[in-house]
């Protein structure tokens, strides 16, 4: 009875990892790949990374933000992130997630109270 506990564990494990959401590479080349995020009124938010161009990134962001998405930050070949506050927000890109994030979170709080970081995303470079 353990055996087949642990087998049926180890299946569900395996069936969790294969779908599970992964960013692949969609049409860009390691070392020229995009990401974008973007952002919109009313908390609208979305991102894309692993775009082959900058337009490509900004076109796939916004669709993913069902056209509520007014503005659109793009990166290449590293992580950006979008923090908002009160009335203000701030844009951040760095080579590692948590360095977008805090760029984002600085630039925000030198305009504005209560940021918090509202999307990111890192391209596979």
């Amino acid at each position: 009875m353990k055996a087949l506990r642990m087998a049926l564990l180890a299946a569900g494990a395996v069936a969790a990892i294969s779908l599970a959401p992964r960013d692949a590479l969609a049409d860009c080349q390691i070392g020229n790949c995009w990401g974008a995020v973007a952002f919109g009124p009313g908390g609208a938010w979305a991102y894309a990374v692993n775009e082959p161009t900058r337009d490509a990134a900004s076109a796939a962001a916004q669709g993913r933000c069902g056209g509520r998405c007014s503005r659109v930050l793009t990166f290449h070949n590293s992580c950006g992130a979008y923090a908002s506050g009160n009335d203000a927000y701030g844009w951040g890109n760095a080579p590692t997630r948590g360095g977008a994030e805090s760029r984002a979170l600085q630039e925000c709080a030198a305009r504005t109270s209560n940021c918090a970081i509202r999307v990111w995303g890192c391209t596979s470079r």
